[in-house]
């Protein structure tokens, strides 16, 4: 597909090949004015990918200088190549807003331009401003190496926002974690285009996208330089953005206590240097294999969580294995029916029928981890498991699965686990998938209501006095389903947020197979999508009585709950945001 500018220059006209067959990853690393972190970024990859594109956007500092004398000095410099892309691009918000997609200025019109110079089967793009972390090396070497293979897929990596002081110190505030699709098949179905405020990869349907679960990579922002430049406003659109331009502010102005903004991780003030000396020692063994002596699958991305579990006694890894992979935690009238009945149709999942209370209602009294009435509990949990739909011979090394099929449960109440319980899950199942499915928390107690009370309560709502109808929606058990940042945190304290998948009922109105097949691919598992009416078919919908306007401005005052909170906590926008 060709590309062609309005400016009608023909030197920086490129075209996209419906793809790329040459095996291997390329990267594609944009760059301006980036010579304080452009060679720890470099380093850090260089032993990962098979070639790494290094697009200067006319830099005025010594970017281009360090990238030439890297490519000279180090062993695989060879895999790195120089480009100059010498048109001043439009800068996110505003500035990209008014700029065409087709102009020289524009960014998207530049990132697509840096993406035709990848010549691997797939693409990553990776910023100037991150540094590959050094414990995940080994992982990501992995997953890059088995691309290849199998159906094609997009895959998200997450990172970790690192602020480093003038002093020379890093610091590094708890949540946030930020996910981006970064790797997909390199050609014209996967290319960037235009979006409000930025550039986004747009991906074909048929393309399923994997998520690579741990942190892999530090993003690094310095405090003493201007991170923020390259947007043409500081109103940002994004909850990420306003999170990480305030967290920069107080750091930068000397008010980094854990009171204001939670906990902060002081990481060793060596941080870089270890990543360079890493990737140094790394190259001087010689070039990439294409497999680590240890073969994995794509995304079994967790050796020192498996060493750790070696040393455990024999009794805890075999129930360990044996564990559910997913839980489904909530929320109650968000979408979790429907979820659940095309999860428990898939051919790979194993699921008992939704809902068996086990956390809330059928564990027994706290017990010492390893106990026997720890074990106990656990086994009881597991039987739930022996007679699931799905059954089948067990492989004690499938991690969570049995019979080739994926083990899991959807108990939507177990988003107001209290923090004890929730501490016993993450024991239990320290490497399990969350899915956390929200709707409009206002719109989620009426329909809590308009199900429970003909339901559970044996009358229709029509007849429920308005004193009553109060004191339901008043009581802490609705309340506080509805109060999703209070659910988050206390689950974000025992899980990272890289464990949870957030969906929303808006989601599965509007677009119900994109929603599988992402839930799919975080739950690595084949992506099976049924046709279109059937998942539009709602399951266990309420009945259809309107919410009153008193209802509605009695809501609205008592269930105040901060959308912008939530939006920050997951890392995406929240549809109901006002």
């Amino acid at each position: 597909m060709e590309f062609r500018n309005r400016e009608g220059n023909e030197a920086y006209a490129f075209s996209l090949p419906r793809r790329n067959r040459a095996p291997g990853t390329s990267a594609f690393v944009r760059a301006k004015d980036e010579a304080s972190k452009i060679e720890y970024c470099l380093r850090s990859i260089l032993p990962v990918f098979d070639e790494i594109h290094v697009i200067d956007n006319g830099s005025r500092d010594d970017t281009a200088e360090i990238v030439r004398r890297l490519r000279e000095s180090a062993t695989d410099g060879s895999r790195i190549r120089l480009h100059s892309y010498p048109f001043r691009v439009a800068r996110f918000g505003p500035e990209h807003d008014e700029t065409p997609a087709d102009s020289l200025h524009s960014l998207v019109y530049f990132t697509n331009w840096a993406l035709s110079r990848c010549t691997r089967r797939y693409a990553c793009k990776w910023d100037a401003d991150m540094v590959l972390a050094r414990e995940r090396r080994d992982a990501v070497t992995d997953l890059l190496s088995g691309l290849g293979r199998g159906w094609p897929a997009a895959w998200s990596l997450a990172g970790q926002t690192v602020y480093r002081t003038s002093e020379g110190s890093f610091l590094a505030p708890r949540g946030e974690v930020n996910r981006e699709v970064r790797i997909a098949p390199c050609g014209y179905a996967a290319r960037f285009h235009k979006r409000e405020h930025w550039e986004q990869l747009i991906r074909p349907r048929w393309l399923r996208t994997h998520h690579f679960a741990p942190v892999c990579f530090h993003e690094l922002k310095f405090l003493y330089e201007e991170e923020f430049d390259h947007w043409s406003t500081t109103e940002f659109p994004s909850p990420r953005k306003r999170r990480e331009w305030a967290t920069f502010q107080r750091l930068r102005g000397g008010e980094a206590g854990d009171a204001d903004m939670g906990a902060v991780h002081r990481l060793p003030a060596t941080l870089l240097d270890e990543q360079v000396d890493a990737a140094g020692r790394r190259e001087s063994g010689g070039a990439r294999s294409g497999r680590s002596p240890r073969s994995r699958h794509p995304g079994d991305e967790r050796p020192a969580d498996e060493r750790l579990a070696d040393r455990r006694p024999a009794h805890r890894r075999t129930l360990s294995r044996w564990m559910p992979r997913f839980l489904g935690i909530g929320a109650t009238r968000a979408g979790t029916s429907w979820v659940a009945a095309q999860l428990s149709s898939h051919p790979q999942i194993r699921m008992d029928r939704k809902e068996i209370h086990f956390f809330d209602r059928k564990l027994g009294a706290p017990a010492p981890s390893g106990s026997v009435r720890d074990r106990i509990d656990r086994l009881r949990y597991l039987a739930r498991f022996v007679r699931a739909r799905g059954g089948g011979r067990g492989d004690a090394r499938g991690g969570g699965r049995s019979g080739g099929r994926i083990r899991g449960e959807i108990t939507p109440a177990y988003a107001i686990l209290e923090p004890e319980v929730i501490r016993r899950v993450a024991d239990w199942m320290p490497d399990a998938r969350l899915i956390f499915m929200m709707r409009d928390p206002i719109e989620r107690a009426w329909s809590q209501a308009r199900n429970g009370f003909p339901r559970w309560r044996g009358k229709p709502l029509e007849s429920v006095s308005r004193e009553e109808l109060i004191s339901y929606f008043d009581s802490d058990p609705v309340r506080r389903r509805s109060d999703y940042p209070t659910c988050l945190r206390a689950w974000l304290a025992h899980f990272p947020r890289e464990h949870f998948f957030f969906g929303f009922l808006d989601e599965i109105r509007e677009r119900p197979e994109d929603l599988m097949r992402d839930l799919l691919g975080f739950l690595e598992a084949e992506v099976v999508v049924g046709d279109t009416a059937a998942l539009r078919k709602p399951v266990n919908a309420a009945a259809p009585v309107p919410m009153p306007d008193w209802v509605r401005d009695h809501l609205e005052r008592e269930y105040a709950f901060d959308a912008d909170e939530v939006s920050e906590l997951i890392g995406r926008q929240v549809p109901w945001s006002r």
